[in-house]
C-alpha cells in the first residue's frame, strides 16, 4: 500500500490512507493497561449480559481466586493482565499438576501428602483462562489470548465403578424413617436410584415440578445443567414416596420446596453428601458414597435392565451421547453375565439341543 508523501508510520498510532477503511484492521499496540481485579470484573460483567447461571460466575470467582493467590505467591509487584503471557499461564499450570498440595484450601476435605491436581481439575482451571482472555481479546483490552497455546492436559477414559446392588441395600437400611429428616434422606435416596438426577437438581426440586398423576418430575431448564427442559419418568413406589414427603413436610411448613432440613429451609449439596457420608460409614462401606455415585448406578443398571443409550442420554440430561456412554462402566462380573445371557452359541445350542 503507498503511503502518501510526506508523512511517517508511527507505532502505536492509526494511520489513514483510504476512506472508509476499519481502524479494526489496524490494531494499536498501547493498549490501555488493565489491572488482574477490573480485567476479571470486565469478564463477569460480560458473562453476566449472557445470563449464565449463578453456580458457573460463583465458579469463575473461585478460579480467579485460585489464579490471583498463585500470582500474588509468585511475583512480587502486581501484574496487569496485559503482562500475563503463555510462559506464566504455563508456570501455572505445571504448578498445579506436579506441585500443589491436593485439596488445600478446599471446605470439608482432609488435607494428605499428595501433590499434583487430577488432569480433569487441571482441565478446568485452563477453560476458565481460556474464555476470560477470550473475552478480554473481544473486549480489546487484549490482542491475544495468551492461552490459546496451552493445550488441555490428556484425561484417561473414566473407569470409576458404581455401587454393587447390595451396597444399596445396605445404606437404604441404615435411615430410621420414624425421624423426619432420616425419613427425608430415605426418599431422597431413592430417588437418587430411581431418577439418576444430580444433587443440585435434587436440592433444587419443587412440589410443583412434580406430576404425580403421570408420575414424572418435569425439570424445568433453569434448573438443568444444560439449561433444557427435561422429563424424568417415576416408578410408582417412588412417586408415593414423594407424595407422602411432601404431605409430610406441608403439614410442619409452608414451603414448596420438597427436601428441607429440620428448620424448613432448603437442603444443600453440602448437607446432602455430608448425610450420605454418614449412612455409608454406618453402612460398612469404606469407599466413598456420593450423590453422583448413586447417578452412576442409574446409568449402568438401567442399560443393564434394557434401557437404549439414547433415552437413557435424555433422562441423565447430558448434550453428548460420550458423556453418557462414560457412566455405564461394566465390570468383570457384569460382562460375564451379559454374555451368559446373550451368547450366540448358548443359543444355537438351545435351539439344536446339542450336548
Amino acid at each position: 500500500m503507498v503511503t502518501e508523501k510526506g508523512t511517517e508510520k508511527r507505532k502505536g498510532k492509526r494511520i489513514v490512507l483510504e476512506r472508509n477503511q476499519s481502524f479494526t484492521d489496524y490494531p494499536t499496540t498501547n493498549l490501555c493497561q488493565m489491572s488482574i481485579a477490573e480485567a476479571f470484573k470486565l469478564f463477569v460483567s460480560v458473562k453476566e449480559s449472557e445470563n449464565v447461571k449463578p453456580r458457573t460466575k460463583a465458579e469463575y470467582h473461585v478460579q480467579f481466586g485460585y489464579f490471583r493467590e498463585w500470582l500474588n505467591s509468585n511475583y512480587s509487584e502486581p501484574l496487569n493482565v496485559q503482562d500475563i503471557s503463555s510462559s506464566i499461564i504455563r508456570s501455572y499450570i505445571n504448578y498445579l499438576a506436579y506441585e500443589k498440595i491436593r485439596y488445600e484450601g478446599v471446605d470439608h476435605r482432609v488435607i494428605n501428602d499428595v501433590r499434583g491436581l487430577s488432569p480433569y481439575s487441571v482441565n478446568i482451571r485452563i477453560r476458565f483462562l481460556k474464555a476470560w482472555f477470550n473475552v478480554l481479546v473481544k473486549e480489546q483490552m487484549l490482542i491475544k489470548n495468551p492461552a490459546n497455546s496451552i493445550k488441555l492436559m490428556k484425561v484417561e477414559i473414566d473407569t470409576k465403578q458404581s455401587l454393587s446392588e447390595e451396597e444399596v441395600r445396605l445404606l437404604l437400611q441404615q435411615p430410621n424413617q420414624k425421624s423426619f429428616a432420616q425419613f427425608r434422606d430415605f426418599v431422597m435416596i431413592m430417588l437418587f436410584i430411581d431418577s439418576g438426577m444430580r444433587v443440585q437438581e435434587v436440592c433444587s426440586l419443587d412440589i410443583e415440578d412434580i406430576d404425580f398423576a403421570s408420575r414424572c418430575i418435569n425439570l424445568p431448564a433453569v434448573k438443568n445443567k444444560n439449561r433444557k427442559n427435561r422429563i424424568i419418568p417415576l416408578s410408582n413406589q417412588m412417586s408415593r414416596l414423594l407424595q407422602e414427603l411432601c404431605s409430610d413436610t406441608q403439614r410442619y411448613f409452608d414451603t414448596k420446596v420438597v427436601f428441607v432440613s429440620n428448620f424448613g429451609e432448603r437442603l444443600t449439596a453440602d448437607g446432602i453428601r455430608t448425610n450420605l457420608t454418614k449412612y455409608a460409614k454406618k453402612a460398612g462401606i469404606t469407599r466413598s458414597v456420593t450423590p453422583h455415585a448413586f447417578r452412576r448406578f442409574y446409568a449402568k443398571h438401567s442399560a443393564l435392565n434394557g434401557m437404549d443409550i439414547f433415552t437413557l442420554q435424555r433422562v441423565l440430561g447430558h448434550a453428548d451421547i460420550t458423556t453418557t456412554r462414560r457412566y455405564v462402566q461394566l465390570g468383570k462380573d457384569d460382562l460375564i453375565t451379559q454374555h451368559n445371557q446373550f451368547s450366540p452359541l448358548a443359543n444355537v445350542i438351545r435351539a439344536k439341543n446339542y450336548k
